[in-house]
């Protein structure tokens, strides 16, 4: 079923309804430039230990230049070194923790940094109040996550087994991943498309299909879905949906909750 698009606004047809991008926001282009990247635990003897060796190790693989990592802790012992769990599952994954030393976070790191990256909602807050300057800049490292829930936060595994650690670690090293090709990707380009959503309460949550590439694309499966207040933390709530279509194919599809409209990220 087909329904008529009016720009800016809803038209409820049948048991869908149909939104649609106007043409006054054009193709959207996403960057910001960061080269320097700060991860934040608390005693830096684990999680941001493992995140900044991970990066760094990828970044040395695949010969990327201008990006630079460092992490620190809110709580560090200055000097301690990683646990012995850490640097054993670090390890079996060829990364050595071996001369990591754990620092605490300053002024100076927080400055110095392009993005703040931590481990959870408490670091967050504690770190917008000791450095009220840092808001825009500041996020969940799974913010970045490729698999999963982007809003919670990656758990502590110091005083836990082996397990803990090692679940910890690739926990991490999903993030991590995700944030590379974040960073490695350049802008990342949206064009306006037209979506056609479940009538009813909250219908802009379940989206049934888009038109875009001049054929439309039935949506088998909502496969993620996340909120983004995006990195300035000025640009409008935007809701993104990772959604599977029936040719087998994913998509990443976002909808403007202010202007209710709706854009696709184009493959690259």
């Amino acid at each position: 079923m087909r329904g008529k698009v009016v720009s800016g606004r809803t038209r409820h047809v049948g048991p869908l309804q149909v939104h649609a991008q106007g043409n006054a926001e054009g193709i959207d282009h996403m960057a910001r430039q960061i080269n320097k990247v700060l991860f934040v635990c608390t005693g830096n003897i684990c999680r941001s230990p493992f995140a900044e060796a991970l990066l760094k190790n990828i970044l040395r693989q695949k010969e990327l230049k201008g990006i630079s990592a460092d992490s620190a802790g809110l709580l560090a012992l200055p000097g301690r070194p990683a646990t012995p769990l850490a640097q054993q599952v670090a390890a079996e994954f060829g990364v050595d923790l071996s001369e990591t030393r754990a620092k605490s976070l300053s002024q100076d790191l927080v400055a110095w940094s392009d993005l703040v990256l931590v481990m959870e909602k408490s670091h967050q807050e504690a770190l917008l109040s000791a450095f009220p300057g840092t808001a825009g800049k500041v996020l969940l490292l799974r913010h970045f996550a490729r698999h999963g829930c982007r809003r919670r936060g990656i758990a502590d595994p110091y005083g836990l087994q082996y397990e803990a650690y090692r679940f910890c670690f690739l926990d991490i090293g999903d993030a991590v991943s995700g944030l590379l090709e974040y960073l490695s990707g350049g802008a990342m380009v949206f064009e306006p498309i037209s979506v056609y959503c479940y009538e009813g309460y909250k219908a802009n949550e379940s989206p049934r299909s888009f038109e875009w590439a001049g054929r439309t694309h039935h949506i088998t499966k909502i496969l993620d879905r996340w909120y983004d207040g995006r990195l300035d933390g000025r640009s409008a709530a935007t809701d993104y949906f990772k959604v599977q279509t029936d040719d087998g194919a994913t998509y990443i599809i976002r909808r403007n909750r202010l202007f209710d409209r709706w854009a696709i990220m184009v493959p690259q």
